[in-house]
């Protein structure tokens, strides 16, 4: 049984935009070289917060699910974009990240078998990795207010 998720937002000046999730406010800006004012972080910095976000969750409980000895765990993102895209040059080059990595980093006394099952689990049940490395479809109108 499939869960909808929304999250509404509204343009606030400048390049900024204010989202609202659930009882949370989350801004979007963009810095200075891409015409902005850097009062927050940007669409695409958000979505490799949502990532790491995603990520951290899901090794937590795979983890406690295996009974592995997890202590700590610190994930790092990045995710290489041509900002030509976004300034109309998409005939060039697409305006969607061309790749994206990221590091689990787990402390723990754990074996390295028990490392890759725990990786491998994770890239399966991680909703953002798995929607950002399977291509789901986006589809959207534009109406007016």
């Amino acid at each position: 049984m499939a869960m909808t998720f929304k999250v509404t937002g509204k343009w606030v000046g400048g390049l900024r935009v204010e989202s609202k999730v659930r009882n949370f406010s989350v801004n979007f800006d963009e810095p200075p070289s891409l015409g902005g004012q850097d009062t927050a972080p940007n669409p695409v910095e958000g979505l490799l917060a949502a990532l790491v976000g995603c990520l951290g969750i899901v090794t937590v409980v795979v983890a406690r699910e295996k009974n592995l000895p997890v202590e700590e765990v610190e994930i790092e993102t990045e995710g290489d974009l041509d900002p030509r895209g976004f300034m109309g040059q998409y005939q060039v080059v697409r305006s969607g990240f061309l790749a994206i990595r990221f590091v689990v980093k787990v402390k723990g006394s754990l074996k390295e078998e028990d490392l890759q099952v725990l990786l491998e689990e994770v890239k399966r049940r991680c909703p953002l990795s798995d929607t950002l490395a399977c291509g789901t479809v986006v589809e959207g109108k534009l109406v007016t207010a």
